[in-house]
């Protein structure tokens, strides 16, 4: 009897760990605009979002848009630690231009 619980006890334990963790679920994409701010830490670039007032610290992978350009993005939520730490941060997924008046201080409105 006790081979059999000892038999038991290991495939119990060695199908434990075999099973996969679920992965995160899939967050749905975030928008945003607004003009392109430079973040307290180098490098760091963040936006406050015209519609929502959120404030956002981009990620973007290759060349990221210059400091006080107008921006539209789609991104999703960055899992993991920044240097940045403002704003909520997110994984830039694509931006474009957009045609807004910028400026130091104050909230940008979308030109008419």
């Amino acid at each position: 009897m006790h081979h059999i619980s000892v038999a038991i006890l290991v495939a119990l334990l060695a199908g434990y760990g075999s099973a996969a963790p679920d992965p995160p679920p899939k967050s749905p994409p975030i928008r945003g605009e607004g003009c392109i701010l430079p973040g307290a830490e180098t490098r760091c670039l963040t936006l406050k979002d015209v519609r929502s007032g959120a404030l956002y610290e981009l990620l973007v992978k290759g060349i990221p848009p210059p400091i006080g350009t107008g921006i539209e993005f789609t991104g999703v939520p960055h899992h993991g630690v920044t240097t940045c730490m403002q704003g909520t941060a997110i994984d830039v997924i694509t931006w474009v231009h957009k045609d807004l008046k910028c400026t130091q201080g104050t909230a940008p409105k979308p030109k008419h």
